[in-house]
């Protein structure tokens, strides 16, 4: 596994090299291109999953404030506030 350094990523056209530069390994930014090259992609806001987000709510609601929460899984306070009651 080759570490690489930002003399190495200009052998990568941008979104590559970017790619580069957060991996930090030329072979995995390979396989990134060898899976996705010619595709559009278009990644989505959200992160989680609305399962995840259930649980991680039900399971940590009272115990961190639903702000932080909401800062965590990238929603509204109230969505939060929505959810945990979704349970009772």
């Amino acid at each position: 596994m080759k570490k690489i350094d930002n003399e190495d990523c200009k052998k990568y056209i941008s979104i590559y090299a970017d790619i580069a530069r957060v991996l930090s390994n030329s072979n995995d930014v390979e396989k990134i291109y060898e899976l996705l090259r010619g595709q559009t992609i278009s990644f989505p806001q959200k992160l989680y999953s609305k399962e995840y987000m259930r649980d991680y709510i039900q399971k940590n609601y009272g115990n961190e404030t639903a702000r932080e929460i909401a800062s965590f899984l990238g929603i509204s306070d109230r969505r939060v506030r929505q959810i945990a009651k979704e349970k009772e």
